[in-house]
């Protein structure tokens, strides 16, 4: 069949992550200085410890807090904490995601004393009433299902127990009440647009009190013995990551990121105000999340087709579900995005709906 007469996206990469480079990003930019050296060697550990101190100034961690970096992405970094930490209390795990989910099977594996407040249709579990010394467990932001807690107002500033985070798609897109967090994990591939290669965990004083040395654990799951570096990093994506940082100051930083993520999830809501296809999987708008938009279908559509023709059109890649979501649309709305992207694709979308029947593969 013909094709319609409409805009393509400049970029068709809206994956929740790793997500689209930013504006100007090439290759022929990265910082090959340290390329094919010791990571042990002075300079490149001058290096390394330079950008995550550059880190930390951009993101105003408190003095007195410490980054590890882990590989294995957050992943690895999340497996890291719940082995050097969890065990020594009950844990209030909040589950509104399926990243959510998988931690928390990893401390029913380990046995570990748990709160489960557990909600994976669409609805907020429970934020009331956690025990003062309970240590508590949630992600952010979670891309499986579009949601996010938005804040940790839900968290008493007396809480005795650790607070834990997984703010990989908050970080460098909210305002991240660090004194609230004791242990907080991200990577660097989502609103920065960086490599998924390493993880880094934050810790607050409290959180160090509490690390101690476990004969039984294997090196890239200890944090207690860690020397700046658990093994040995891509200096390659530490390159890539510093022309990331750059051009997410070069933009505005904290303050525009969070402005374009707002913008961009305007756009999806609107178009889904008279949308007869489509609708948020999220129940309650408290509960949206600025990056991304989940949506799930009204009524029967082949999606699997919708989705073929997007890839093999190049209109748009990477926008399944999550493998263990609803089936649905997944749109990452982060900074890295164009508006008028995000507007060409929502036109596609509406016109392969309305000709899915026609459409030829």
């Amino acid at each position: 069949m013909k094709m319609p007469n409409l805009t393509m996206p400049d970029s068709p990469n809206f994956s929740c992550g790793p997500t689209r480079k930013p504006d100007g990003w090439e290759v022929k930019k990265l910082n090959q200085q340290f390329l094919g050296r010791y990571h042990r060697s002075d300079d490149v550990i001058e290096y390394v410890e330079a950008v995550v101190s550059r880190i930390k100034k951009i993101l105003n961690i408190p003095k007195g807090y410490e980054l590890i970096i882990t590989p294995g992405s957050t992943t690895g970094a999340m497996e890291a904490v719940i082995w050097s930490f969890l065990g020594e209390n009950e844990i209030t795990t909040i589950i509104y995601d399926y990243w959510a989910d998988l931690w928390a099977n990893d401390l029913k594996k380990l046995k570990l004393k748990v709160d489960l407040r557990l909600s994976l249709n669409g609805t907020m579990p429970s934020l009331k009433n956690i025990p003062r010394k309970n240590d508590i467990f949630f992600v952010w932001t979670g891309t499986s299902t579009g949601m996010s807690v938005n804040n940790c107002d839900f968290i008493k500033n007396s809480q005795e127990g650790l607070v834990i985070s997984d703010i990989t798609s908050a970080v460098f897109i909210y305002d991240i009440p660090w004194r609230k967090l004791d242990i907080s994990v991200f990577s660097w591939q989502k609103a920065l647009g960086g490599e998924s290669q390493h993880g880094m965990v934050v810790l607050s004083p409290k959180a160090k009190k509490r690390l101690k040395k476990k004969d039984s654990l294997p090196k890239v799951l200890d944090l207690a013995r860690h020397n700046y570096l658990i093994n040995t990093p891509s200096l390659l994506s530490f390159s890539d990551l510093e022309i990331c940082l750059d051009t997410y100051q070069k933009r505005g930083s904290l303050k525009e990121n969070n402005k374009i993520c707002e913008e961009n999830k305007k756009i999806i809501d609107t178009w889904l105000e008279h949308n007869i296809y489509l609708e948020k999987f999220s129940k309650d708008k408290n509960f949206d999340a600025i990056t991304p938009s989940f949506l799930i279908p009204k009524k029967e559509i082949n999606l699997e087709k919708v989705h073929n023709f997007l890839k093999i059109n190049k209109i748009a890649f990477d926008i399944k579900n999550y493998k263990k979501a609803p089936k649905g649309i997944r749109i990452w709305t982060g900074p890295t995005i164009k508006k008028k992207d995000l507007i060409a694709l929502t036109n596609w979308l509406d016109w392969s709906f309305k000709n899915i029947n026609d459409i030829q593969l």
